[in-house]
């Protein structure tokens, strides 16, 4: 779907075993280009882990199978097994607020109940390359409760950047896209992509996710007014 490199090659999808989901495993693979693993959350347990099984670089659970209880042996078999993968939520319901997600704790995509299986490959081709799939409601709830929780200063490390890379940063940290962070700069996408890539290097991050959770600890809330 895109030229770009991925950021992310491999999906391992959490739903129960069922027609409707064998049907979404092969469309969103077929759509991506990408094989599409599947655990049903019904054996999802540490055992599971402990005789080999393997996460993927991506994990998209479907929140319409999940229960508390699974959630919470969810958490614990990330935390041991796969810390480092990225999560995407699909079949949220659309009122779903920020206050709602504090516990997904590496989350890069929330998709809705209402979207369809295009949508849904948009978004996630978007977060194999990088990018993070949330709403604007929900980013600027995340870059709120980020604010509130803690008192930052200004980094050296955001000093050092050029003039430019704290203009892109900052439009990232306060959620806005690649196409956004572009109008806004009056640029092309490209040349946003081309800073990116040279911020993420210089402050030593792999995705948009880390570079987010960095502006937030690095750079203080003066520089955002």
């Amino acid at each position: 779907m895109e030229n770009i490199k991925k950021v992310y090659e491999t999906i391992t999808l959490i739903t129960e075993n069922s027609l409707q989901s064998s049907l979404l495993k092969d469309a969103l693979g077929k759509l991506l280009g990408t094989d599409i693993d599947i655990i049903s959350i019904n054996t999802l347990s540490e055992s599971l882990f402990l005789k080999g099984r393997r996460v993927n670089d991506l994990v998209i659970i479907d929140m319409s199978v999940c229960t508390e209880d699974k959630i919470e042996i969810y958490s614990t078999c990330r935390e041991s097994y796969f810390p480092n993968s990225v999560e995407a939520l699909i079949n949220c319901d659309k009122s779903c607020q920020y206050s709602d997600l504090t516990h997904w704790t590496n989350l890069v995509g929330v998709f809705y109940n209402i979207d369809d299986i295009d949508l849904l490959a948009q978004g996630i081709n978007k977060i194999l390359h990088g990018e993070l799939w949330l709403s604007r409601k929900l980013a600027q709830e995340y870059i709120l409760h980020y604010r509130k929780t803690a008192s930052v200063k200004t980094s050296n490390s955001y000093s050092k950047l050029t003039k430019r890379e704290q203009q892109i940063i900052k439009l990232l940290g306060n959620g806005d896209t690649n196409i956004e962070i572009a109008d806004k700069l009056f640029v092309s996408e490209n040349t946003v992509k081309t800073h990116l890539h040279n911020v993420f290097k210089k402050i030593n991050v792999r995705n948009r996710l880390q570079a987010l959770i960095w502006a937030k600890e690095n750079i203080g809330n003066e520089e955002f007014v």
